[in-house]
């Protein structure tokens, strides 16, 4: 099968506690290459689709340097959050025949992700986000063309942004104004070329409800969010919405009530640091199946339907 896409994957410190769950649910993904930057070695679980460049984040961020030509020095590698739009300029040799490249985080699990991103989608679209606000961090892609792979170059100060040593946000709202400016489009010849701009056409930015306990509510509008997500094979459902399948699964607020500004009514209990959050043994959750919820992932039980395997 022809891989579309290449997310490419900068992380640095150690492997979380769910690492090997997430790398299944990249596996059910034949068409999508991970590449992880990485100073963390590799994990027990192997995918085919998933592959690893070893280095230290010193040797990264000078890599950063050299190919952006830009003072980049952070002692946190959270930093790189800012890094994302960069990233097809920063490894355009590692993404050469891809028709897309993207990225995301690991406090997640994917479903069936071309069940979403259809050929029919992919051929109208220069830019995808998971969220209809915003570039999602957590998941995101852009066509591989020279124009999207400098589209970050397109926000004012960049450089700067860049070069300061916290994380400014680069990656979602601020980049997101390259696509969805703010104000009127103006008219005249500015106006004329505006139109020919590839970062103002083919974009689908469309809500997916990935993120559990978001402020913005979940499907029906309500604060009432799934508590039990399952997984089987590819296939991502929860307690609340039947049969229904989801792209991913965005567990942050679960993981730590660090992004909890203000939280919702229901649900606001968060998993606290890494301790016990994988119950059970990877390799049995990713041949039967998993259930993740405020209390951890954990087996199949009689009481979780995943329904007939593919």
């Amino acid at each position: 099968m022809r891989e579309w896409l290449i997310m490419l994957m900068p992380y640095f410190g150690r492997w979380p506690g769910w690492m090997n769950l997430f790398i299944e649910s990249c596996k059910w993904n034949p068409d999508v290459r991970w590449r992880f930057y990485t100073d963390c070695g590799e994990p027990e679980n192997k995918a085919a689709n998933v592959d690893y460049v070893h280095l230290s984040f010193e040797d990264y961020k000078a890599l950063v340097r050299d190919r952006l030509r830009i003072a980049f020095d952070p002692s946190d590698p959270y930093k790189l959050c800012d890094l994302k739009p960069s990233y097809g300029d920063i490894h355009a040799r590692d993404i050469a025949g891809y028709r897309f490249f993207g990225w995301g985080d690991i406090d997640l699990v994917y479903g069936t992700i071309s069940e979403f991103y259809t050929d029919e989608l992919l051929a109208r679209s220069n830019a995808l986000s998971i969220r209809n606000d915003m570039f999602a961090g957590h998941f995101a892609i852009l066509r591989n063309t020279r124009a999207l792979r400098h589209a970050y170059r397109r926000i004012p100060g960049y450089r700067e942004i860049l070069e300061h040593p916290q994380y400014r946000e680069m990656d979602e709202r601020t980049f997101y104004r390259v696509f969805h400016p703010s104000e009127p489009e103006s008219s005249g010849l500015r106006g004329i070329m505006e139109r020919f701009n590839p970062c103002r056409r083919g974009n689908v930015f469309v809500q997916h409800h990935s993120t559990v306990l978001s402020p913005k509510g979940w499907v029906d509008g309500t604060m009432n969010y799934p508590q039990r997500w399952f997984w089987k094979h590819g296939r991502l459902t929860n307690d609340c919405d039947g049969e229904r399948e989801f792209l991913c699964l965005h567990f942050m607020r679960w993981k730590t009530d660090k992004y909890m500004r203000s939280p919702p009514v229901q649900g606001e209990g968060a998993w606290v640091g890494l301790k016990d959050i994988v119950q059970a043994d990877w390799r049995q959750l990713a041949a039967d199946g998993f259930c993740i919820s405020p209390a951890g992932i954990t087996g199949k039980t009689p009481t979780h339907d995943f329904g007939p395997s593919p």
